[in-house]
């Protein structure tokens, strides 16, 4: 009787060489239905791979010298958050937890004595939990959901997870006042936190600033926008105008589109995914709350050029705008602690939200840690819309 082989394997980086193997090996996993460049696109793969903003790890099998894993880790130096993204493993080595080995070893540089980073993000799918408990057990904060954030074969909900360097949660602005509607999602990340032994601040509730009112319409006219399609001409418009790096906040999206009113008041920089319908809203050139009574049009107008997720990340002291957003059906899906410092304090930021499609939980897989966030958004989201019914009596 001989023993099983043992089969031995060998994480690093990846190599320009590599990008030929790779495309097959997210063709393999994937089929054609991979919405990320960096398991399609052959150039954007080299520049990654070449890139000190990536790094690009990959399993071989010691023997062969195949490889069966991968991932990238996108790094923003200047706010010190890197991202995990385009995770895969061939399906004939799945039990070998090579995803989990890759991440953990890197994360451990980035986070440890030696990196430069406060915290490293992921976001999952839902269509099963397996990606999810890698995160889990390796240690990361679940710290919310996008509903029908991308379209693949279906719209699909996908889960935000973090995890921290030693000492940063513990640093986070104490004196920081929210929104009182942001008041669950913060309760919220306050178990999560405490859970790990860490002191989580209870910030103030302020009462709303926007007085309640008949619900916006729901679609406004497309026609007061035009949208500029040109990347390019768009990212250079972009860093022209917002010199300040706090207004370009928004780590690992690139604007591509430029929405901007025919009678030039108003001018919107996007990031939009073509294949998923993914629109995250940058910035603008006044705040949100200013601009309140266009964004139906807005909406309508980004809607027609593609998109049906919409996304804005914006900082929880914003009282005023994350009012306005929420008067907008936005509502507050995931919250990110300490993901910006200055003067020592570290600061937290809500993603708000809103799918233009029906919202539909149905064959969604979680692990339990994240169902409180599903609860909270489910309660707000009733609120907005069965609360607003117009009831009248024969």
């Amino acid at each position: 009787m001989t023993a099983e082989t043992k089969i031995e394997f060998e994480i690093g980086p990846a190599v320009i060489g590599d990008v030929d193997e790779l495309l097959k090996l997210y063709f393999t996993v994937y089929g054609n239905n991979y919405p990320l460049a960096y398991g399609t696109d052959a150039k954007v793969m080299a520049d990654a791979i070449q890139s000190n903003e990536h790094v690009w790890l990959v399993t071989r099998e010691k023997s062969s010298r195949k490889i069966v894993g991968s991932v990238v880790f996108e790094l923003d130096p200047l706010n010190k958050v890197a991202k995990i993204v385009a995770l895969v493993t061939h399906p004939n080595f799945r039990t070998h937890r090579l995803g989990s080995r890759m991440i953990e070893s890197q994360t451990t540089e980035l986070l440890g004595p030696k990196g430069a980073m406060n915290s490293v993000y992921a976001t999952t799918r839902t269509v099963s939990i397996g990606v999810q408990l890698i995160f889990v057990r390796l240690g990361f904060l679940t710290l919310g959901i996008f509903p029908n954030a991308h379209k693949l074969r279906e719209y699909e909900t996908t889960t935000l997870f973090a995890k921290f360097r030693d000492g940063v949660l513990a640093r986070r602005d104490p004196s920081v006042a929210i929104p009182a509607k942001l008041g669950p999602i913060y309760a919220v990340l306050g178990d999560q936190i405490t859970a790990l032994g860490i002191p989580a601040p209870k910030p103030r509730t302020l009462p709303p600033t926007v007085a309640p009112g008949k619900p916006p319409a729901y679609y406004g006219d497309a026609s007061e926008f035009e949208v500029v399609d040109a990347p390019e001409f768009v990212k250079r418009q972009y860093l022209a105008t917002f010199t300040d790096p706090y207004d370009r906040f928004y780590p690992f999206h690139q604007p591509n589109r430029l929405v901007a009113s025919r009678d030039g008041k108003t001018e919107v920089y996007a990031h939009f995914s073509r294949p998923d319908r993914y629109c995250a809203i940058l910035t603008l050139n006044a705040p949100i709350h200013a601009i309140g009574h266009r964004i139906p049009s807005l909406l309508s107008a980004l809607r027609d050029h593609g998109a049906s997720y919409f996304e804005v990340l914006i900082g929880v002291q914003h009282q005023k705008s994350i009012e306005t957003l929420m008067q907008h059906r936005f509502l507050p899906s995931a919250i990110y602690p300490a993901m910006t410092e200055s003067e020592g304090k570290l600061h937290d930021f809500v993603v708000m939200s809103r799918s233009m499609e029906p919202l539909n939980f149905q064959g969604m897989t979680i692990d339990h840690s994240l169902k409180p966030y599903v609860d909270q958004y489910v309660e707000l989201w009733k609120k907005m819309h069965l609360d607003s019914l117009e009831i009248f009596d024969e």
